[in-house]
């Protein structure tokens, strides 16, 4: 299996240069329809920043070149209506979304399911600790020979992204956690789930791997399958880093 591909890392803000026109991208959340102060909206693609909306509930992104552009708001326990935006061509002031308390699913666009299993070394994690970050979640097995393939590049794709918001969490359904992370230095988090309570929530067909899923920054799902489409996953978290 190919290798995973070393993009370099996006700027952190994609200002207009001499003579080009800018747009303005802003909105408001609200909650039971009160504005809604403290919720992170972050935009990703073509430029990767971070507002937190103020006592009126407002965000706004300025100076921006035309271009292609994905707005996620973000708050533990709670759910968006809509969970993000697409803009970028020209200027926008109706980016507005409300709040609701959060439910939870396995499923794509539904906030994933949180959990808890014991790390590499024995620690507990819980997956809800990373909410503000991209996760690619994906699980594993020893007798899973494309998962093993996978493995071998993984930690260096971790490296590469994790200064932007990236966390990428392995988790071991047949096998010792420990062992996949000493033979293939993996220092990001790999849990031990030889119980399988965690992929039973999430599995699609049994003993299929891998099982990729990648999580926007507020955990909404946006791609599951079985298999392994290195391009789709790699573009996916590049556009919401």
């Amino acid at each position: 299996m190919a290798a995973f591909i070393a993009f370099l890392p996006a700027c952190s803000s994609n200002p207009a240069g001499p003579g080009q026109t800018t747009i303005d991208l802003s909105g408001q959340i609200t909650t039971a329809g009160s504005a809604f102060s403290g919720v992170d909206v972050y935009l990703s693609s073509d430029a990767s920043q971070k507002k937190v909306t103020g006592s009126d509930g407002k965000f706004s992104f300025t100076g921006l070149r035309a271009g292609s552009y994905i707005i996620t708001p973000s708050k533990l326990g709670y759910a968006f209506n809509p969970s993000n935006f697409t803009a970028g061509t020209s200027s926008r002031s109706d980016l507005n979304a409300t709040a609701s308390t959060a439910s939870y699913g396995t499923s794509v666009n539904s906030i994933a399911v949180d959990f808890t299993a014991n790390d590499q070394n024995g620690v507990p994690v819980t997956l809800s600790s990373y909410h503000g970050k991209v996760i690619l979640l994906d699980f594993t097995a020893d007798w899973c020979t494309v998962c093993r393939e996978k493995a071998q590049t993984a930690e260096a794709f971790y490296q590469s992204y994790k200064d932007r918001g990236f966390m990428y969490i392995l988790v071991v359904i047949e096998g010792s956690a420990s062992v996949w992370a000493q033979a293939y230095g993996l220092t990001f988090p790999v849990l031990d789930d030889n119980s399988h309570a965690v992929y039973n929530q999430y599995m699609m067909t049994p003993n299929t791997l891998p099982l990729p899923h990648v999580l926007d920054r507020n955990m909404t799902i946006r791609y599951k399958t079985e298999g392994w489409n290195k391009a789709a996953v790699e573009d996916l978290i590049k556009k919401l880093l």
